[in-house]
């Protein structure tokens, strides 16, 4: 139990926070931990602001670096290969012009007239 409750501990560190600034112990966290386990609303309160703290932490230069490492060759190919495959698709999809060389038979003939 322990253990789980430290990999817990690592999933969440600003679970820290609260225990350096003294508004929680770990014994009080740990208690919450083998009452309720992971996935409880007793643990919203001290969670919330590790969900916005991550969701904050993607940055400019996160994404300029995110760009940076993009090859525009594979993103070329791969643009073409879709367009090939969306124009064969097309061309497979479109009705083709039927011949109507087809005249039918007057009714009042029979077949060896």
């Amino acid at each position: 139990m322990k253990e789980e409750f430290k990999k817990f501990v690592n999933k969440h560190p600003v679970l820290i926070k609260y225990v350096n600034s003294n508004e929680m112990t770990w014994q009080k966290f740990y208690d919450m931990y083998s009452l309720y386990g992971e996935k409880n609303e007793a643990w919203d309160n001290y969670l919330k602001n590790d969900n916005d703290k991550k969701l904050s932490n993607t940055t400019i230069s996160d994404l300029v670096n995110a760009i940076k490492n993009v090859d525009v060759d594979t993103v070329q190919k791969n643009i073409t290969t879709i367009n090939k495959a969306l124009t064969l698709i097309g061309s497979l999809i479109t009705k083709d012009e039927v011949k109507d060389d087809y005249t039918p038979r007057p009714l009042y003939k029979k077949f060896e007239d």
